[in-house]
């Protein structure tokens, strides 16, 4: 054999050989995971003694917003994209320990809003476990109208513990709801207070 043919077959083996490896590791050998990035970010208020999630889609209002809105609220988020659509976390100290019914919690709030609108509604009430100790709340569904002309819809969860009563609530226009339940979904399933 002549030597460039000699060359020319070991170039083959080498290329051969090479892209084999090569097509090995792309292919057959088991790739890293991804880290998958989550789409919410999570709140654990050791002081306040609450923890919960909310969707990247929402912004955090500042403090001065928020205490104008409400002395009582210590979280405030409102969609990137409208600002009609917000969550709230509000928390008041209880003047009196004792007994309350998830009855009495459900029927507090909806008087609340029975302020804002006197033919406010209940469009679904359930029992639900909110924290420690299979400490239980309430989770409401309700509708209103702001101003006699939008019809709006409130979601809420409310809880108390021995020295607290915790309220987390979505407030979104009707007609914007199928672009936001899920991440107030998000936020309202994961309250949980200590």
């Amino acid at each position: 054999m002549t030597r460039k043919k000699i060359i020319l077959i070991i170039i083959a083996i080498i290329l051969l050989f090479g892209g084999s490896f090569f097509a090995y590791r792309k292919f057959f050998q088991k790739k890293e995971a991804v880290p998958v990035e989550k789409n919410y970010f999570e709140i654990n208020d050791e002081a306040s003694g609450i923890y919960f999630r909310v969707g990247k889609k929402f912004e955090r209002m500042p403090a001065r917003d928020l205490q104008s809105k409400n002395p009582n609220f210590i979280y405030g988020f409102s969609a990137k994209d409208d600002a009609s659509v917000n969550c709230f976390v509000s928390q008041t100290k209880r003047e009196k320990e004792g007994q309350m019914t998830v009855g009495n919690l459900r029927d507090g709030v909806f008087l609340q809003l029975q302020k804002i609108d006197a033919n406010a509604k209940i469009d679904s009430a359930e029992v639900i476990e909110i924290g420690e100790n299979s400490n239980k709340g309430a989770k409401l569904e309700m509708s209103y109208t702001e101003g006699k002309k939008i019809p709006m819809l409130q979601w809420e969860v409310v809880g108390i513990t021995a020295k607290t009563a915790t309220f987390a609530f979505c407030t979104s226009p009707k007609a914007v709801l199928d672009l936001y339940k899920e991440d107030f979904n998000l936020f309202l399933d994961s309250v949980r207070i200590k």
